[in-house]
């Protein structure tokens, strides 16, 4: 008899206390809640490169685009179509140039390369570039129509070419005219005075969790055609 209770005094107790536990619950709720928060950290990291990487190339893409078509701006070999600069926005928001590079009509496939015939009724021969800010679009359009010319609008067969494109930063315009000094060309009536171009892009994109990435690219183009 003793010896079964020597025993039973000697066997531990099984299980947990009701401190044990709620010590225990409270180490796993810590390590949960530093999980999810080294998660959401990733997550939201991996959100902002991604709307980095998506801002970065839109932006890049239009520039190329625009200042492929600006190098042509005046072109006219033949001396008769009268391709120019035709109109600078008021607040850098639209410029609409015209080059004599095509033989073929509008609605046809156009010219891969540059065909000159004396006129600008050809496919692609004006074109205009005007940056909307309450759509926040940047678009092309080809044949303006006259009613719009020389108003903050835009009229004629147009595409958005871009989308979310905002202000630039410090109020910097979309397109900046440049003299042969480099000096700035805001007066629509001066135009002839252009020599170069600054086209400053900014796109945004959202980020997650409310957040907007901005992404700003500049390039100055020499009109090489015009002044000749």
């Amino acid at each position: 008899m003793s010896s079964a209770k020597t025993a039973n005094r000697r066997r531990p107790e099984s299980g947990y206390s009701l401190a044990e536990l709620l010590v225990a619950l409270g180490l796993a709720g810590v390590v949960l809640a530093l999980l999810v928060s080294f998660f959401t950290q990733v997550h939201r990291a991996a959100a902002l490169q991604q709307a980095s990487a998506s801002a970065q190339q839109s932006a890049r893409a239009a520039l190329d685009y625009m200042l492929h078509e600006l190098r042509l701006a005046g072109f006219d070999p033949l001396r008769r179509a009268g391709a120019a600069i035709e109109e600078i926005g008021a607040g850098g928001r639209k410029l609409r140039f015209s080059a004599d590079r095509c033989d073929e009509p509008p609605g046809s496939g156009g010219c891969l390369q540059p065909q000159p015939d004396g006129d600008l009724d050809d496919a692609g021969e004006q074109v205009t570039y005007y940056h909307d800010p309450g759509q926040q679009a940047l678009r092309r359009c080809l044949y303006e129509d006259p009613a719009t010319f020389g108003a903050d609008a835009v009229s004629g067969s147009c595409q958005r070419l871009l989308d979310r494109v905002v202000a630039n930063p410090q109020g910097i315009p979309l397109f900046t005219c440049l003299d042969e000094d480099g000096e700035p060309i805001t007066d629509n009536g001066e135009r002839d005075r252009i020599r170069s171009v600054v086209v400053t892009l900014t796109v945004a994109e959202p980020g997650g969790g409310g957040r907007t990435v901005t992404r700003t690219y500049a390039s100055r183009l020499r009109l090489r055609n015009i002044g000749l």
